[in-house]
């Protein structure tokens, strides 16, 4: 259970950001734009670092990157007893891999986020991730990075949850949560085939040559159940579903 704001770029035309006209909200519009180009700053940082880590062409992955279709999500979780969450009636947010490049994500000091342990040999196991201070980052790898990169790097499980130290506590209420993700995406007609670099005779590409857009229209159809869960016929499976890139 979740309500959300998104943000796009402020040059994006074709889907214009929507702000709220409440005069209580004054100077909302401009924080959230400097906070925006400072995360898509980081971001592309990030990208040069992979880039002198991997031994790939310099700029070939902030290229992909610019212009950006990235959006920033504020996040709030209304407050929920721990035995509705623990029944499974509801959640705050289930399983999930993000679908851009990489995730920068800032939350609140009540808790609940958990990441896949792949030291367990249990596939259903999590860890917390504990808020320590507000001024922390947090960097998730998404699936557009896993492709870029033909499985060599795998997109981080996550979800958000009863915090550790409530489970065992059915009459309380966990308080509400806010998050602020910069979901980062590439750019709408780059493509999410894997690149060059990490293919070869023996390690044939696992991914198919589709752009960005392509990709996030396939993720919608799999997160609102309008299609299948794999190309039917390779990307022609695509047709029909959803346009936004949201």
């Amino acid at each position: 259970m979740q309500e959300h704001f998104d943000q796009g770029p402020e040059y994006d035309t074709e889907f214009p950001n929507q702000w709220p006209e409440d005069p209580q909200l004054s100077g909302f519009r401009p924080f959230m734009e400097a906070f925006y180009r400072k995360c898509d700053e980081i971001c592309l940082r990030l990208m040069e670092a992979l880039e002198m880590a991997w031994g790939i062409e310099d700029g070939s992955l902030v290229a992909r990157c610019v212009p950006s279709a990235t959006d920033l999500r504020l996040t709030h979780y209304p407050a929920i007893t721990v035995e509705e969450m623990q029944s499974g009636r509801t959640s705050r947010i289930a399983p999930h891999t993000d679908f851009g490049p990489i995730t920068l994500l800032f939350q609140d000091s009540t808790g609940g986020l958990e990441i896949e342990d792949r030291t367990s040999p249990d596939p259903d196991s999590f860890i917390p991730v504990p808020p320590t201070q507000l001024s922390e980052m947090i960097v998730n790898v998404g699936d557009t990075l896993t492709r870029w990169t033909n499985g060599k790097i795998t997109g981080g499980v996550h979800q958000v949850t009863t915090p550790d130290a409530m489970k065992h506590a059915n009459t309380m209420t966990i308080p509400s949560r806010m998050s602020m993700a910069y979901l980062s995406k590439a750019g709408r007609d780059v493509s999410v085939g894997p690149l060059p670099r990490f293919v070869s005779r023996t390690e044939p590409a696992r991914y198919p040559d589709i752009t960005a857009l392509e990709f996030q229209r396939w993720r919608n159809s799999i997160v609102y159940n309008l299609d299948k869960k794999e190309y039917p016929n390779g990307v022609e499976g695509l047709t029909g579903l959803a346009e936004a890139y949201v």
